[in-house]
């Protein structure tokens, strides 16, 4: 290389770097963004921006709540006060793919445009630690399912100049404790009134409303529970529908969950080791609203003592939760479905081949034809007309 191309390439470098200061290029986060207002205050409460030190923040909930949505969200919102600004999405998914490393390239890469390559983690801590730690950065860590995550790409706060602010998305509340981080703001669904105006607006892609429609939203509201991914999916199969097509769709939707929401919900499911599995089919088929005490009590003889540990493990990954008041499981309504569909699908024709039963024709089925040897090791009575049974 010559000397003129390498000052042409070391100016245009030079120009990238003070375009991006100057007219930096928001993110795109979303098409309709709806009930952001109150969430954005709650997370900027945590970052608390007016503190000089290094400030860490967790948003956690479950798959599908719109985490990555706030993050960036806010992101757009702050970003002109940082002189560097990364983000990692999917964090989760590019750490199997290309490995921790790759993602310590990236987060020197896009930060403070520092391009290089690491034969092992243990070679990127301290270059990070050095390039960073007089760098006002702000860092977005999107769907951290792993502790060793954390420690390889932000380590402790020290590793960050002052006022840096990092936030972390995660369905995995335990890893954020676990790294010693005490800000964590809950990521809850969308209450009915803001679900109706994001399915509105998927619907018909505009503010007009067909009064016609009305049952529609209603009924997928209600399907969605709030969750903005289901919403969002739902909405976008029944834009420019009839309202038989509607219909039908919905139909369809609440016998068997649509695959792209059960997509997304699963991810938690396939994180959790065996035994765990298995205790949140339990809890999805047959104990949703039963007091924590019985459902521990039911299950105890079959897990011993490892049960509490168990729900504790399904709370911190957002797929069950406890009532604080009245000390009951439940879980939201997708998810059932999701761990009421995994067992359908063990054997989608034959129930008698299922791990567990609770339609009670399906019940009937099984006791008619006798198609399974073992049946009925407990039941739980739900009402004068619902027994779900069990059997393994």
């Amino acid at each position: 290389m010559n000397r003129n191309q390498y000052e042409g390439d070391f100016i245009e470098q030079i120009v990238t770097v003070v375009e991006k200061k100057i007219n930096p290029v928001p993110l795109h986060v979303a098409d309709y963004l709806v009930g952001l207002k109150f969430r954005i205050s709650e997370v900027n409460s945590h970052l608390d921006l007016g503190y000089n030190g290094v400030c860490i923040i967790g948003i956690h909930g479950k798959g599908g709540i719109g985490k990555t949505t706030l993050a960036q969200t806010v992101y757009n919102l702050i970003e002109k006060q940082f002189d560097f600004k990364c983000i990692l999405h999917n964090v989760r998914e590019n750490s199997v793919k290309h490995g921790l490393e790759y993602l310590q390239e990236q987060l020197l890469s896009k930060s403070i445009g520092f391009e290089t390559k690491f034969g092992h983690v243990n070679e990127g801590i301290p270059i990070i630690k050095r390039r960073l730690c007089h760098t006002k950065v702000l860092l977005i860590l999107d769907d951290v399912d792993q502790v060793k995550q954390l420690e390889n790409l932000i380590g402790e706060p020290g590793w960050l100049g002052s006022g840096s602010r990092v936030i972390i998305t995660t369905r995995d509340k335990k890893l954020l404790s676990d790294h010693g981080i005490t800000r964590i703001y809950e990521a809850g669904c969308l209450n009915e009134v803001e679900a109706l105006e994001l399915l509105r607006k998927v619907v018909f892609k505009s503010n007009i409303n067909d009064s016609s429609y009305d049952n529609i939203l209603d009924r997928a509201v209600k399907y969605a529970s709030g969750l903005p991914l289901a919403l969002k999916i739902v909405g976008s199969n029944l834009f420019d529908k009839t309202l038989e097509q509607c219909t039908h769709a919905l139909d369809k939707y609440e016998r068997i969950p649509h695959e792209d929401i059960q997509k997304i919900l699963k991810v938690s499911y396939d994180a959790l080791r065996e035994e765990e599995q298995s205790v949140f089919l339990d809890i999805a088929c047959f104990f949703k609203e039963h007091r924590k005490e019985y459902v521990q009590e039911v299950l105890h003889d079959h897990y011993s003592y490892r049960i509490e540990e168990h729900l504790r493990v399904l709370v911190d990954k957002s797929l069950i939760e406890i009532d604080t008041y009245y000390a009951k499981v439940t879980l939201h309504d997708l998810i059932e479905d999701m761990g009421i569909e995994i067992v359908r699908q063990e054997s989608i024709k034959e129930p008698g081949e299922r791990s567990r039963l609770w339609r009670r024709d399906d019940i009937v089925h099984v006791l008619q034809e006798n198609t399974v040897i073992l049946i009925l090791c407990f039941w739980t009575y739900i009402s004068p007309s619902h027994t779900r049974y069990f059997y393994t």
